[in-house]
C-alpha cells in the first residue's frame, strides 16, 4: 500500500471572513453587555436575560475565534493514509492516528447537508478532556462515531478523498486476511 498525503487547503478566505465577523458579533454583544438596559425587547425582555445572553456569546464566540485561529496558524495539519492506517491532523482529539485493525467499518454519512467520512471504531472510549471531549460527546451522540473527515478542510474533492479512504481500507482487509 502506497502512503497518501493529502495537506491542508490553503485558501484563507472563509475562515479569515468568519474570523472578523465573530470579531464583530463580538463587538456587538460587549456593548450589549455594558448597556443591558438598552437592550431589553420582546425576546430578552429583561437586563438579566441581555447579560446572559451576552456572556453566553461572548464565550462563544471567544471558543470560535480560538479554534479558527488555531487551524489558520497550524503547520503540521495533514491527512496521510498508509499502511499503519489513517494518521487525521485535524482532528481536535489526541488520537489522531487510526490503526487499520481498530476499524470496524467505514461509512459515507449526509448530516446537516454535508458530507462526511465516518470511520467506525471497534471500541471507541472517550480519553479526552477539556473542550476536545465535549466535541467527542457531540459528535458520537449526532453522527455516531466521533471520528469523521470531511474534505473542507483538505486540498482535495469529497470524492477524491472517499475513494482513497475506502481504496486504502479494503487494501488492509485483504492484506490483513
Amino acid at each position: 500500500m502506497k502512503t497518501i498525503i493529502i495537506e491542508k487547503n490553503k485558501n484563507y478566505f472563509r475562515r479569515i471572513a468568519i474570523i472578523l465577523l465573530m470579531i464583530f458579533v463580538l463587538c456587538g454583544l460587549v456593548i450589549f453587555l455594558r448597556y443591558p438596559s438598552e437592550h431589553t425587547y420582546f425576546l430578552l425582555p429583561t437586563k438579566n436575560a441581555v447579560i446572559i445572553f451576552s456572556i453566553v456569546g461572548i464565550i462563544t464566540c471567544a471558543l470560535i475565534i480560538f479554534l479558527l485561529i488555531k487551524s489558520v496558524f497550524r503547520k503540521d495539519i495533514f491527512l496521510r493514509i498508509d499502511e499503519q492506517g489513517i494518521f487525521n491532523g485535524f482532528f481536535l482529539y489526541s488520537k489522531k492516528l487510526i490503526k487499520w485493525e481498530e476499524i470496524s467499518k467505514i461509512e459515507t454519512i449526509k448530516y446537516n447537508y454535508n458530507n462526511y467520512i465516518a470511520i467506525f471504531l471497534k471500541e471507541t472510549p472517550n480519553n479526552e478532556k477539556g473542550i476536545s471531549s465535549l466535541f467527542f460527546k457531540i459528535n458520537e451522540k449526532s453522527m455516531g462515531t466521533p471520528y469523521i473527515i470531511t474534505s473542507g478542510d483538505l486540498d482535495c474533492s469529497f470524492d477524491e478523498l472517499e475513494r482513497l479512504i475506502l481504496e486504502s481500507f479494503n487494501q488492509s482487509k485483504q492484506i490483513k486476511n
